[in-house]
């Protein structure tokens, strides 16, 4: 009799865990990788992470960013060392019931020669309101290879002129250059009636 109790208590708490630990969202896709060819990025990406509401009733999804555990962690990746340098857009969505919701990501990596060459791996965790006993979390790693080098502008770094600054500064000295010629035959002519006078 007791094996009987204890044999059903195990099934009906495994049929509330398996209903409770039930995913109501689907993330899309599981890994993806942003690569810089020339120029360390700031601002929004072109990469983007689905989320779909596969439940009956609304759900509100959020998510948070974290390093990945050193044994989960791909060959060649290392710690990005600043989560603060990765965002989503938007910081929660509420999702209805078969609809999907797209969240964004943006990177704001200073552009520093030590941040060059580099592949790192984050983790996005994408998580529900929690409504449930236990709450499914559905990770999504993020690969962020940064250029190997720089390119710089060599245009940037030569001091431009505007076409109207180009324009004043011949004019101005054209206008200096013509009082004193006005002023040395003005002066030429005071000192030759002068000189006829006497």
């Amino acid at each position: 009799m007791k094996k009987a109790l204890i044999l059903t208590s195990i099934f009906f708490l495994f049929l509330f865990l398996s209903t409770t630990c039930k995913g109501s969202f689907n993330v899309n896709p599981l890994e993806l990788s942003i690569t810089m060819e020339d120029e360390l990025i700031q601002g929004k990406t072109p990469k983007g992470i689905r989320v779909t509401n596969t439940g009956d009733s609304d759900i509100n999804v959020s998510w948070y960013l974290d390093h990945p555990s050193l044994d989960l962690m791909r060959p060649n990746k290392t710690f990005i060392p600043n989560l603060k340098w990765v965002d989503l857009e938007p910081k929660w969505q509420v999702i209805s019931p078969g609809k999907s919701a797209e969240f964004f990501i943006y990177l704001n990596i200073p552009k520093d020669e030590i941040n060059v060459g580099q592949n790192w791996e984050i983790w996005v965790t994408f998580k529900q309101e929690q409504k449930q006993f236990i709450n499914i979390e559905q990770a999504v790693r993020v690969y962020i290879d940064t250029p190997s080098e720089i390119t710089t502008d060599d245009d940037q770094d030569v001091p431009s002129t505007a076409v109207g600054d180009q324009l004043q500064i011949p004019i101005f000295d054209v206008a200096i250059v013509a009082i004193i010629i006005a002023l040395l035959v003005v002066g030429i002519i005071i000192f030759k009636k002068k000189r006829s006078k006497q």
